[in-house]
């Protein structure tokens, strides 16, 4: 090396040196006026996280979308151009029971994968993360449309669930980077409803393509509706690539205040991109928590009682024969918008701080549970349609609240981020056996099936209020602290808020 070539290295690294001394400044600085006098007004901060909520939000409901258009659409494409040649079970030569298979297969893997794949989501980063996952799924959807066997379709339903592990607890570890607890809610809402929304589109979507069986490309609808979810999921994946953000002291559309202010707000649980990747002890030191394995129990036991029905719910609806069978899988509609409705509602009231979220857990759990005595007792069709609508409103309208309160009560980004993935991971065993549930021979009144989904409804209402004890104390200080901020928020717009995290240290 000359000395010319050592003498600009020298600069460089002090350059570099001093860059980070002065970016430390800063972010001391600005810690501390956050902790002791206010930084930003209430103002200035509403038009910051709505400037992250522009750049991050889009991009992650986009990507959430994408994947429940591309799980959901098998709940759909069984009742497409029914007792015709181009119907997917004659042309695969399957049985409804067969079909159930679908699910429990692509859980599998979903399970066994799903941890890992968050975890290393710290090892890369956030967007190549999410390009990995999406545009691996994308092309095992377009697969789907070359099978000629169940066997075939078994295969790629494997490989599907493979590919989408850690999707969805990577994008709420990601909004835990940006946001604080008590503002992540509503957010977390707009991607967990949106799961019910891909059901309204997947609804219109198999309807239109129905039409196309034997028409266009001498394919059957069935197999355009792959190719045509899987090319979106494709095109969306390249955009994630290029425009998702990372973290927020990482983006070079905030200012270097700005990255600090956003950073020193966040409570010491909250997961920042300074921390270390994971390691083996967080994994032990989480499995000991009650409070891990409380929130686990919950998502088990409520998937357990409600994912049977909303897997089978077009199906369900076609055999009550209320309209034709090409339009029945439209009559699901009603059930997915008054899932995104209530998903919304119930965080706003958490992120407004009016209910604890174990309240509005437990309230949806006993709306579920009233729902399912009704299906098991009474057998008018109407009053039968009218109740499942509010049997699969449960999961829809406390999913994102649970999820938010699991990620207010863990620390970490190892913690936080284990937490979601195991929690989401042991909760798809109701995927594995839910479908499972509704065999064919229960047909169509499912007395049996219903009975069965409300003793696991039962068991996760229990389950909740266990929790809302052991976290009382946390809950209550994260309530208290929303309550103090949004009254003075509402009475003085200029005023700075004061974010003092040594409550929770």
């Amino acid at each position: 090396m000359t000395e010319i070539d050592s003498k600009l290295n020298s600069k460089i690294e002090i350059s570099s040196i001093d860059d980070n001394d002065q970016s430390s400044t800063s972010f001391n600085k600005v810690k501390k006026a956050v902790e002791q006098d206010g930084f930003y007004t209430y103002e200035e901060e509403k038009r910051l996280l709505r400037k992250i909520d522009l750049r991050l939000m889009p991009l992650l409901i986009l990507l959430y979308l994408c994947k429940n258009l591309d799980v959901n659409n098998i709940s759909y494409i069984i009742t497409m151009n029914k007792d015709t040649g181009h119907n997917v079970l004659k042309q695969l030569n399957m049985t409804r029971d067969d079909w159930a298979w679908t699910s429990t297969i692509y859980y599998i893997p979903f399970i066994l994968f799903e941890i890992p794949s968050t975890i290393l989501m710290k090892k890369t980063s956030p967007r190549v993360h999410q390009f990995r996952i999406s545009f691996l799924w994308g092309i095992a959807t377009i697969c789907h449309a070359a099978v000629k066997n169940k066997q075939g379709l078994y295969g790629l339903r494997f490989a599907l669930g493979l590919f989408e592990a850690g999707q969805f607890p990577g994008s709420l570890l990601h909004l835990c980077y940006f946001y604080r607890p008590d503002e992540v809610t509503t957010r977390m809402a707009f991607l967990g409803v949106l799961g019910s929304f891909s059901s309204i589109l997947t609804a219109f979507i198999t309807y239109g393509f129905s039409f196309t069986s034997g028409n266009v490309g001498n394919l059957s609808g069935w197999q355009w509706v792959y190719i045509s979810e899987g090319a979106f999921t494709i095109i969306s994946s390249i955009i994630i690539l290029y425009y998702l953000p990372n973290y927020p002291d990482s983006v070079n559309w905030l200012t270097e205040e700005e990255k600090s202010y956003i950073i020193a707000r966040l409570p010491p649980q909250s997961p920042k991109s300074t921390d270390e990747d994971f390691k083996f002890k967080d994994l032990i030191e989480s499995l000991k928590s009650k409070i891990l394995w409380g929130f686990s129990g919950v998502k088990v036991f409520q998937i357990l009682g409600t994912y049977g029905l909303s897997f089978w719910l077009p199906s369900i609806i076609q055999d009550f024969g209320l309209s034709d069978p090409a339009k029945a899988p439209l009559l699901s509609i009603p059930s997915a918008t008054a899932s995104v409705i209530s998903g919304i509602y119930f965080s706003y009231l958490v992120d407004r701080s009016y209910f604890p979220p174990g309240l509005l857990c437990f309230v949806s759990l006993i709306v579920s549970l009233i729902a399912f005595i009704i299906l098991t007792t009474v057998q008018i069709k109407g009053v039968l349609y009218a109740f499942i609508i509010f049997a699969t409103c449960s999961s829809a309208a406390d999913g994102s609240v649970l999820t938010s309160w699991l990620g207010q009560s863990m620390e970490g980004s190892s913690k936080v981020g284990f937490a979601f993935s195991f929690a989401n991971s042991i909760a798809q065993l109701g995927g594995i056996l839910g479908a499972q549930i509704f065999r064919s021979k229960y047909a169509p009144r499912y007395t049996i099936p219903y009975a069965i989904c409300l003793s696991f409804i039962g068991v996760a209402a229990i389950l909740v209020i266990y929790l809302w004890y052991i976290t009382r104390d946390t809950t209550n200080k994260f309530m208290r602290e929303r309550r103090q901020r949004l009254k003075q928020r509402n009475a003085n717009l200029q005023a700075k808020p004061i974010y003092n995290h040594s409550e929770f240290q």
